[in-house]
């Protein structure tokens, strides 16, 4: 007598798969690239085609989402084995999760999948999605692939310079790591010196103190002018009088440095990134054909509200912008040459703001442009916005980790400005400062210290 076999079912393929969600894919759109190459079954259940499909035409993320859908194209037109579309859900022993909520959708298909793969894991920048799987069974893990590392310091380094290890002629003195550890290309320094750094008076001593900062450069230090001042604005400490802010002092010589071609700024809020990142390139417009200004417009719990404002696409950026013309009213205030200067830049558009897909999307040449807010940027867009600089380009990067907006998909880790600046740093075009003191009241400061 022959046996049954109508209904028996296969057993699960000896592969691992990974469902992708959609925050994984906006963050970096090639991750299933990647996750391929490690030797896994790349899965995207269809509920995120459908999530792709509806942000393509999000400002701060539709450049991502069309990406993303450019990568699964090619990769299902070239019949890539390891990349699967599921359709198939199952919410068997799940009937408490909503079926029209769709990071349930995405669990019910990891269920779906575990009948035909040995092992089934989740990959997603969502902290809610991950911790919502795990509670049901599911291994979930974040995506790993471009983390910064781990760095709290904001500090100067401190070393002491004696005057006669000084060049005066020059103003640098010799670089030396065994006396002053590993100090990173373009790396600045606090130097306590008799020398008081006025490069007017080059004899000029006193007792000894922090008198000036140095930049290291191959293997010596280039001294900075203490009294250095960019389209009016001098390095400020707020209530701390008489207190020389060493990070605007040297954030100042990058930003007007010519050979320094992209520069990371990142401190709390009234630090003065984005003062200092406007005059910077006030102070060097002979050297650019325009400065163009833009900044990720994040929504309050990520959800698109912009479609809904009114007016054309500079209208619906008015929210967006206006610490931008906070910080352009403050510089024209400065003087009437300055007010009437900023004033025609913007009517000729030789001072220029546009939304990021803009930004990523074109080339520019001769530009000075400044990315406001970068925090909230994922590696893959900051790496975008770098690779369309053209000739004579400067980028400048502002930001402050601990104001992370998209915190279920970013942390200080996998920021794209934090990323950025850990890859790039100790190259001979990259500087990187990190802001400390809050500059704009007491309150400011204390906010940002104590809460």
């Amino acid at each position: 007598m022959k046996k049954n076999r109508k209904n028996k079912v296969p057993p699960p393929i000896d592969r691992k798969a990974k469902i992708v969600d959609t925050s994984a894919l906006v963050h970096d759109p090639f991750c299933i690239t990647y996750l391929i190459q490690k030797g896994v079954v790349a899965c995207i259940p269809w509920t995120v085609l459908e999530e792709l499909d509806g942000l393509k035409s999000r400002p701060d993320i539709g450049f991502d989402a069309r990406e993303a859908a450019r990568v699964i194209e090619e990769m299902r037109q070239s019949d890539q084995p390891n990349l699967e579309i599921v359709k198939e859900i199952n919410w068997e022993k799940m009937d408490f999760l909503d079926r029209k909520v769709k990071d349930h959708m995405i669990i019910a298909t990891a269920n779906a999948l575990q009948k035909k793969y040995s092992k089934v894991e989740l990959v997603s920048k969502d902290v809610m999605l991950r911790i919502k799987a795990r509670e049901i069974g599911f291994e979930a893990e974040d995506y790993y692939r471009d983390q910064a590392e781990n760095t709290n310091d904001t500090n100067l380094p401190r070393v002491e310079v004696t005057p006669d290890k000084i060049d005066m002629k020059t103003f640098t003195f010799p670089y030396a790591p065994e006396d002053h550890d590993e100090i990173v290309e373009n790396g600045a320094v606090v130097c306590l010196s008799k020398w008081d750094g006025d490069m007017k008076r080059p004899d000029k001593l006193s007792a000894s103190g922090e008198k000036f900062a140095a930049i290291r450069k191959n293997n010596h230090f280039q001294v900075i002018p203490r009294n250095m001042s960019i389209f009016g604005i001098h390095p400020y400490s707020g209530l701390e009088n008489g207190t020389n802010n060493w990070p605007q002092n040297v954030a100042m010589y990058h930003l007007t440095n010519p050979e320094t071609a992209l520069v990371f700024l990142e401190g709390g809020a009234g630090t003065g990134k984005t003062l200092l990142a406007l005059a910077g390139a006030l102070e060097e417009r002979r050297r650019y054909r325009n400065i163009l200004i833009s900044r990720p417009m994040v929504h309050l719990e990520d959800k698109d509200n912009m479609g809904y404002l009114p007016g054309e696409i500079k209208d619906k950026m008015a929210p967006w912008l206006r610490p931008i013309m906070q910080n352009l009213s403050f510089l024209k205030d400065a003087s009437d040459d300055n007010r009437e200067m900023i004033e025609k830049f913007l009517s000729e558009k030789k001072i220029d703001i546009e939304p990021l897909d803009y930004i990523r999307g074109a080339t520019f040449w001769k530009c000075f442009l400044i990315i406001d807010e970068a925090q909230n940027l994922t590696p893959h867009q900051v790496k975008t916005i770098i690779t369309r600089a053209g000739e004579g380009t400067k980028i400048v990067f502002t930001g402050d980790l601990d104001q992370i907006d998209r915190k279920r998909r970013l942390d200080k880790r996998s920021s794209g400005l934090a990323y950025a600046a850990s890859r790039l740093i100790n190259q001979k075009i990259v500087a990187a400062v990190k802001f400390q003191d809050s500059v704009r009241s007491e309150l400011a400061k204390m906010g940002v210290e104590m809460l």
